[in-house]
């Protein structure tokens, strides 16, 4: 009995490192037919060029005001992300409807948003005008046409409540509650 124990807790711990240490959340994302192996999406070398200088994109996230308490790595990674994921799901639609891609942006979905809840939870500490500052930020035109693009992904049935499983970030869940059953419109190869 001491055994089993001893293993189950060494094969936790793996587990628990290789999610919350290394970051390989795709990793525990369902699979099957619609999910591939996320290690194996071509979209990633696809979007290189959009994160090579995304401070020069005046349409990704940037402060409107100089009163903030927004920490430069944050602001820097909200950047870099919105510049990914519009690359995945603006630039690419169809990138999604490939197993090993849909993968990538799905596990991707999560960070993007975990990055945004993150920000909002040290934003409450100082207030409803920090919160708002962050609300701002992600706001930019390149946020909105993710949202966009989000929407219309969930209204055609390519990406699904299943696609997520326990890690629906909240802010999708309306979208795929309200496109429940619909039917995957991607292109059959």
């Amino acid at each position: 009995m001491r055994a089993v124990f001893v293993l189950g807790g060494i094969f936790l711990g793996i587990n628990l490192i290789n999610y919350f240490v290394l970051g390989h959340t795709g990793d525990y994302l369902p699979g099957g037919q619609r999910m591939g192996e996320w290690k194996q999406a071509k979209i990633r070398e696809t979007c290189y060029p959009a994160l090579e200088s995304p401070e020069r994109d005046e349409l990704l996230p940037k402060l409107t005001t100089t009163e903030h308490r927004v920490d430069w790595r944050d602001l820097t990674s909200a950047k870099e992300m919105t510049a990914a994921l519009n690359c995945y799901l603006v630039t690419h639609p169809n990138a999604i409807c490939e197993r090993n891609n849909r993968a990538y942006i799905v596990d991707y979905i999560n960070r993007y948003f975990a990055k945004f809840d993150d920000m909002m939870n040290i934003a409450k500490r100082y207030g409803e005008s920090e919160m708002s500052t962050v609300r701002n930020l992600w706001d930019s035109p390149r946020n909105r046409a993710i949202n966009a693009a989000l929407m219309q992904d969930t209204s055609n049935g390519r990406l699904i409540k299943a696609d997520f499983g326990w890690t629906v970030p909240a802010a999708m869940k309306p979208m795929l509650d309200r496109y429940t059953g619909t039917t995957d419109n991607c292109p059959r190869a």
